[in-house]
């Protein structure tokens, strides 16, 4: 398949790829698979949600965030420690 963008828009995703160190064919596929995950994600999300009161919901989510608490996020070796039930 053949694809055609402008030269500023290929410099900078074979940029952005380098950076992740993929090829930029790899790069644009991950890239289209995210988008169209978003994409899709958000539909659902607009269909689990079109019936729903959003005032109740906005208060529901308001009352979980207050019950949160500060702090620092866990190191991925905290993570895999946890996971690996050390």
């Amino acid at each position: 398949m053949q694809l055609r963008m402008r030269d500023d828009l290929k410099a900078k995703a074979q940029e952005l790829a380098s950076e992740q160190g993929v090829s930029l064919n790899s790069y644009i596929n991950a890239t289209l698979a995210a988008t169209i995950a978003q994409s899709e994600t958000l539909v659902m999300m607009g269909d689990r949600l079109s019936n729903v009161d959003r005032e109740q919901l906005h208060v529901r989510v308001l009352k979980f965030m207050s019950k949160t608490q500060g702090g620092t996020e866990p190191t991925p070796a905290e993570i895999e420690r946890a996971v690996s039930g050390e």
